[in-house]
């Protein structure tokens, strides 16, 4: 008979469960001091990192932050999670003697991932000061000491967020918590090390590092920090250059190219010739008193030659050593012409010809200087220039050259006074038209009218007094006035009064007699 036997193993089931932590808590090589409702953490550091061979070795504990005339814009950042940013971004631009450089090098603990803290970071540490310290106490360490900490957070070129643990009541002269200071960069102040538990700085409410720039190829719209990782096609975005690029999210002026940007019409004077694509709208053009020339010789041998043609302000000048022909414009006048060559002159420059429409040159010698003409006229004391058209009214007689100052009669009312003067016209043609009488305008109305009754005030003789109608034969006295506009009723004995009576007339009267 065979037994069977049945062996029986008790079976134990572990659940393993993750204890929350919660400030206060000695952890991962410090003390927690502030966590979020996602479990997320920071710790500080149980000790101040030493810094002895900072530029103040006689206080260990004390370190300049950066160099006061150099900006830091990676670190910038002030929220919770935003000191490992900040940290790391000074510790790659950083001297190692600044205290992003003395808390990255860390390895207290244990642990590599220290980082100076924020400014909101910093704060929360501040507010936890007797906790963490009763802490220290227990685990040992250094305590919070209540001088001014340094921030990974820059407040401009010259100077970072600072804080110390206690201010004092003005009133009182107790702790009264926290104070922030705007500090100069190369003072000094404490630098302690905190980290992320587990090296996670992803908290609940903190913004995303990424791109924030909406043209960068990368542009992360998440993104509520920067983390200066934006990316971007490089090139020339002007739209007058000639490698326009519309793709372009960073202009680049230096790489822009307006070689092709010209004069585009073969007939103007500054043509540009075929490699230009795009008109500028730069074309010059002779006038109606220009005239185009041309400029022509023979061919140099083994010489440059220099040659520049000026009335006073230089018009054009050209440098060769070949055949050169080119359409210029010059007004009418007198220029010179000053050719000479950069060595020895040679038998094949002496005898070339130098041609500008009508006038020719031959040269005789090393250099030339020469006096001439473009239009109808000479160069000299005994040219004269003005207006040679006779039907001008400015015709001059005596001018030897034309000077385009004609001015041809334009007819009509040249009298300013008239209604239908020309101001235009410098010929007057009798058709100047006047008002019937002086005291009309041109429309025939009262030039001036001041009781506005329709009449004139040279031909109204009864303004101001209400008269609407005069007889001339009524002799009847209407009132008596001073100098003063006063109506007497009696005529005092050695006064002057003036009689007006009903057809207009006035008399001036000193009453004679004996009181």
């Amino acid at each position: 008979m065979i037994k069977k036997i049945y062996l029986i193993f008790p079976l134990f089931i572990f659940s393993y469960v993750t204890i929350a932590q919660s400030i206060g808590d000695f952890h991962q090589g410090g003390i927690i001091f502030y966590t979020d409702s996602s479990g997320h953490g920071l710790i500080i550091d149980t000790t101040y990192i030493d810094a002895t061979f900072d530029w103040i070795p006689e206080e260990p504990l004390l370190s300049d932050w950066g160099v006061h005339w150099l900006s830091n814009p990676g670190a910038v950042e002030e929220f919770i999670g935003s000191g490992q940013f900040n940290t790391q971004n000074l510790a790659e631009n950083s001297n190692l003697h600044y205290a992003a450089n003395i808390v990255s090098s860390s390895m207290n603990g244990g642990y590599s991932d220290w980082f100076l803290p924020s400014r909101a970071e910093l704060w929360q540490i501040m507010l936890n000061t007797n906790l963490i310290d009763s802490v220290i106490q227990v685990h040992g360490g250094d305590s919070i000491h209540s001088g001014f900490h340094w921030s990974s957070t820059q407040v401009n070129m010259s100077s970072a967020w600072a804080i110390s643990p206690y201010s004092f009541s003005a009133n009182t002269g107790e702790p009264a918590g926290p104070i922030e200071y705007v500090w100069s960069k190369s003072n000094s102040a404490l630098v302690r090390g905190v980290r992320c538990v587990d090296n996670d700085c992803s908290f609940m409410d903190s913004p995303i590092f990424g791109c924030i720039d909406p043209v960068a190829e990368n542009f992360d719209s998440n993104a509520g920090a920067n983390d200066f990782s934006c990316e971007y096609i490089i090139g020339c975005a002007d739209q007058d250059a000639c490698n326009f690029d519309v793709a372009v999210t960073l202009n680049n002026l230096d790489l822009c190219d307006y070689n092709c940007i010209g004069c585009l019409d073969p007939e103007a004077q500054n043509y540009s010739g075929v490699e230009i694509t795009l008109d500028d709208g730069s074309c010059l053009y002779c006038e109606q008193d220009y005239q185009t020339i041309s400029v022509s010789y023979d061919p140099i041998i083994d010489n440059r030659v220099f040659f520049q043609i000026n009335n006073g302000a230089l018009f054009f000048g050209h440098v060769f050593e070949s055949n050169f022909s080119e359409g210029i414009c010059l007004p009418q006048g007198c220029y010179n012409l000053f050719m000479f060559a950069d060595c020895n002159i040679t038998e094949d420059w002496i005898g070339n010809t130098f041609e500008i429409g009508d006038f020719s040159y031959t040269l005789q010698g090393e250099q030339a200087s020469v006096d001439f003409y473009i239009g109808n006229g000479s160069c000299g004391a005994n040219n004269l220039e003005g207006c040679t058209d006779s039907t001008a009214i400015n015709f001059l007689l005596n001018a030897t050259s034309e000077d385009g100052s004609c001015i041809y009669p334009l007819f009509g009312c040249t009298d300013s006074t008239a209604c239908n003067w020309d101001f235009i016209a410098n010929q007057d043609d009798s058709t100047c038209l006047f008002p019937i009488e002086v005291y009309l305008d041109c429309l025939g109305s009262c030039i001036s009218d001041i009781d506005q009754d329709g009449q004139c005030d040279e031909i109204d003789f009864d303004d101001g007094m209400g008269f609407n109608e005069l007889d001339k034969n009524a002799t009847s006295l209407v009132l008596m006035v001073d100098v003063l506009g006063r109506v007497h009723t009696k005529h005092n004995i050695g006064s002057l009064l003036f009689y007006i009576y009903a057809n207009g007339e006035v008399e001036k009267r000193v009453q004679q007699g004996t009181p």
